[in-house]
């Protein structure tokens, strides 16, 4: 079988910034996005099946995906002759890229509890999230994408929200990507959302959120075919008419390093990677942020050292970088990553429900716990001011960091804080 995933290019100009348009100018900009209706003919007319995600699978030959906000299609052949057709037809208008495995830094889990322990704050009064509770800035206003294994929306810390939620399988039956209550393959994106969102122990309480499950638990890998599928879905949630002016902003603990991609595909996933990215941040204004590795010191991991995103390094409560905390120069630009720093270390969120149903937590360490920290951070400051969206809430962070006494290289700019 020969997969290759196209993604369309598009002449980029800087962002005029979503949050001045106006509705109608916003609408107009997201429907230009659309991929050319005549293309998809062409790829049909090569005997090419048009699914949809939920149709996709190894009984399917000879399929095409049409994702349409996220500019892609992903052509899946047992003939190579039709696939070569197919990137004529394709090219240049498209860019063609392998579909590429990535992986979640796996994170450390030092204890675990039968219920919340009781604390006067869980967050030190230097990341400014106890004053902006007390404020009345709890994140209201803002969507908030997690890409992780899930997360159990019945937990007691996430029980009262509405959490969005699709599962995005490797394999997947017909309806398996039907809006359902959400759940969890493993307990990280659990615990990764109950620190975004959690009703105690969050950083923004009261932020939307919506969490695509696209990690499986016994190997903690996942697809870029995946991870697309669920950013077109996530971004035509991004897009209806009551979310269009919200900031936005999506928390990936994913990434994958060079050396995992033979040298041959290496430059084509990365210009593929920046483009998507382009249409996540330039067309839609959304910030990313994104766990740099759990590599340690002189590694990174991409997409954290790509320019568009917002790379997060892990300390720990004294402030003190997180010694597998990765960090180092981006091999794209020679800038220092991470980009800025979290806490990451025994952070205690979420994590499962036993067979009680009994909500469980634990206290985990990881730049996968750095990452939503950074990310509710991002969503108090976007909630206290709706107008800092995309790059502008990326450089209000970055701004208003406080700084360490550590090298760039292990913590950025310093700690993300509410100010």
């Amino acid at each position: 079988m020969t997969k290759f995933i196209a993604l369309r290019r598009m002449p980029r100009t800087r962002s005029l910034g979503l949050a001045a348009m106006s509705f109608e100018d916003k609408r107009s900009r997201i429907v230009k996005a659309a991929p050319h209706a005549e293309r998809l003919e062409d790829l049909q007319g090569l005997g090419l099946k048009q699914v949809r995600p939920e149709e996709r699978g190894p009984e399917v030959e000879d399929s095409l995906q049409r994702l349409e906000l996220a500019g892609a299609y992903v052509v899946d052949t047992s003939s190579e002759q039709m696939a070569d057709r197919a990137r004529e037809l394709l090219e240049p208008d498209y860019h063609i890229m392998p579909d590429i495995e990535l992986g979640l830094p796996r994170p450390t889990l030092s204890e675990s509890y039968r219920r919340r322990p009781r604390r006067a704050s869980y967050w030190p009064a230097e990341s400014g999230v106890k004053e902006a509770h007390s404020n009345g800035v709890t994140g209201k206003g803002v969507l908030l994408g997690v890409l992780d294994t899930g997360c159990d929306a019945d937990h007691l810390e996430l029980r009262k929200k509405r959490v969005e939620f699709r599962y995005v399988p490797l394999h997947p039956s017909p309806d398996a990507m039907r809006a359902c209550r959400g759940f969890d393959t493993d307990g990280h994106g659990t615990h990764v959302s109950g620190i975004i969102a959690g009703q105690h122990v969050g950083v923004a309480p009261d932020v939307d959120l919506m969490v695509a499950s696209v990690i499986e638990s016994e190997t903690m890998k996942t697809s870029l075919e995946r991870i697309i599928i669920a950013l077109d879905w996530m971004l035509s949630q991004f897009q209806l008419d009551e979310n269009l002016t919200r900031p936005t902003i999506i928390n990936m603990s994913l990434g994958f390093r060079p050396e995992w991609i033979s040298a041959a595909d290496l430059q084509s996933v990365v210009d593929g990677i920046k483009l998507l990215l382009s249409t996540l941040v330039v067309d839609f204004e959304v910030l990313p942020v994104v766990a740099i590795g759990n590599d340690g010191a002189g590694n990174v991991r991409a997409p954290g050292y790509f320019p568009e995103t917002l790379s997060v390094g892990a300390v720990d409560s004294d402030l003190n970088p997180a010694y597998f905390s990765g960090g180092g120069l981006s091999p794209l630009t020679g800038d220092t990553e991470p980009d800025i720093a979290g806490y990451g270390v025994d952070v205690l969120s979420s994590l499962e429900r036993d067979v009680d149903r009994r909500s469980l937590y634990a206290q985990m360490s990881g730049t996968s716990m750095a990452s939503p920290y950074v990310a509710g951070i991002a969503a108090l400051a976007a909630s206290a001011n709706p107008q800092l969206q995309g790059a502008a809430l990326r450089q209000h962070l970055i701004d208003h960091a406080m700084p360490l006494a550590h090298p760039a290289t292990r913590v950025g700019v310093g700690l993300a804080r509410f100010v």
